[in-house]
């Protein structure tokens, strides 16, 4: 996949959330040891978000994006939300975090059909 179609993946995700009344906080925070592609607010949770992309296509061929969020990509975006907890303290003071996943579906020949699914405490 593209570097394109995963941002643009996680640009929809963005709105997506937004319209559901989350506030976004950050986009691809990395660190050496992971990243994690939106970091959001949905009341009192601070919500570390992967965002998995796909054609329609090649999620028939290949499967579901949240069946690719293995247990190693799971630590990695733990310790990265980790690491961002201890260098805003401010910012998620009093917030509980959780870890979410986003699936965009895209569909190239018709760029306007999309199919957001959102999980919430995905891991």
């Amino acid at each position: 996949m593209t570097k394109n179609i995963g941002a643009q993946g996680e640009y929809l995700a963005r709105l997506f959330l937004e319209k559901k009344g989350y506030v976004f906080l950050r986009a691809n925070y990395r660190i050496r040891e992971g990243e994690i592609d939106l970091i959001m607010q949905d009341g009192d949770e601070l919500c570390f978000i992967e965002v998995k992309t796909r054609t329609f296509a090649s999620a028939l061929a290949f499967g579901r994006g949240a069946e690719k969020i293995d247990s190693k990509k799971q630590r990695r975006i733990r310790l990265a939300a980790e690491r961002f907890l201890c260098a805003e303290p401010r910012l998620c003071s009093g917030l509980t975090p959780r870890f979410d996943a986003v699936e965009v579906y895209l569909d190239p020949e018709e760029p306007q059909k999309v199919r957001v699914l959102h999980t919430p405490f995905a891991f």
